[in-house]
């Protein structure tokens, strides 16, 4: 298995340029003490570079680049429109909002295969800071608890359908206080005889609150599967 994208052949026009290259979004919400509310999605994930004032989650972008990022790059931030019914979400100032843009190249209905095990997922990828927790921005002006405290990662996650979708592995890198020049990142997971027949999923995840910042940019993204 190998995945690579650098943006750059992904039509920044088209609504669906994200969706047709397979990545998927999802939501959860919990409330100011952090207890599970509700979750919605997966869905195909949104290029809101095509309408920014009602779409979010994720955007094809242009001009946030170096040399070696290109003339595009992937933006991921929250969900500003969350949720229906309505006062909940970004809505009520109290609840926090976890969106997720990811790949899913083990799925439910063709999950991770005994031929898989004691392989390595390596997931690695270029990122720098965007708007997160900005003081200058907006969302975070007049807010109870400045400054803003949205976080965000990049994550390999494993779930298991016959035991309800339970998270049996989140392994992450913590993408809230990045720098705002480009690096290079890495996390990675060897798959053991336990995940045969479950899924696994990588990408990028947020969480904010109040209509807080939340954004960094992402590109060069890069996953294999190789034995040792």
């Amino acid at each position: 298995m190998e995945y690579t994208q650098d943006f750059e052949s992904l039509d920044q026009m088209s609504p669906t340029a994200l969706s047709d290259d397979g990545w998927l979004i999802f939501g959860q919400v919990f409330d100011g003490s952090g207890a599970f509310k509700f979750d919605y999605g997966p869905f195909g994930a949104p290029n809101a570079a095509v309408d920014p004032s009602t779409t979010f989650f994720s955007a094809i972008v242009t001009g946030e680049g170096g040399p070696e990022q290109g003339a595009q790059q992937l933006s991921v931030y929250n969900d500003y429109n969350c949720c229906d019914p309505p006062n909940q979400g970004h809505f009520n100032g109290t609840d926090r909002v976890t969106s997720l843009v990811y790949q899913e190249p083990f799925s439910a209905a063709v999950p991770i295969s005994a031929g898989e095990v004691g392989k390595t997922v390596t997931f690695s990828f270029d990122a720098r800071r965007g708007n997160i927790n900005d003081p200058a921005d907006p969302g975070c002006a007049g807010t109870p608890n400045p400054p803003c405290d949205s976080t965000a990662n990049a994550f390999i996650n494993t779930l298991d359908p016959n035991a309800g979708f339970a998270l049996t592995n989140n392994i992450t890198e913590d993408t809230t206080n990045l720098p705002e020049t480009w690096a290079r990142y890495s996390i990675e997971l060897e798959i053991d005889p336990s995940l045969v027949d479950q899924i696994l999923q990588f990408g990028f995840a947020n969480t904010a609150s109040a209509f807080e910042p939340s954004g960094v940019f992402y590109d060069n993204v890069l996953v294999v599967l190789e034995a040792p």
